[in-house]
């Protein structure tokens, strides 16, 4: 992994992944990323890869619900848009693709080496800070 920032597209494996993303696939593979996460929950400690990949799946899904962040990269913009077709409304998540992420990130929060990384670190405050941000965004 390179970079790691607060905000989830500031790392190497997410914007590797938001660039693999295939518009024509729609939100399939963001739900598909979190059920693996949250399905996998009996793992005790959640590697830094796949809970990066969490919170980006999470944050396309917080934008395709019409909520993105201020910091959704021009891919990510061009990505929901591309998903959306213009059509907002028939490409929101469904209440459980919002919930499978909020379980994720639960999951990322409690229980992932991503989170050890970031209590270790002086600007741990505004990584909680924004998947906080992120959780209010995927509220119903």
């Amino acid at each position: 992994m390179g970079i790691l920032g607060a905000d989830p597209f500031e790392n190497d494996d997410a914007r590797e992944w938001l660039e693999s993303l295939d518009v024509a696939a729609g939100s399939a593979p963001l739900v598909e990323m979190l059920r693996r996460i949250v399905d996998g929950a009996s793992d005790p400690h959640l590697d830094v890869r796949r809970s990066t990949l969490a919170l980006a799946a999470a944050e396309l899904l917080a934008a395709l619900h019409r909520r993105p962040a201020d910091a959704l990269p021009r891919a990510g913009q061009d990505w929901v848009a591309g998903v959306s077709g213009g059509d907002a409304a028939g490409s929101a998540p469904d209440e459980e693709a919002l919930a499978l992420a909020t379980r994720a990130l639960d999951f990322v929060v409690t229980s992932s080496a991503l989170a050890e990384l970031w209590s270790q670190r002086d600007d741990a405050d505004r990584w909680r800070a924004r998947l906080d941000d992120l959780r209010l965004r995927l509220s119903l």
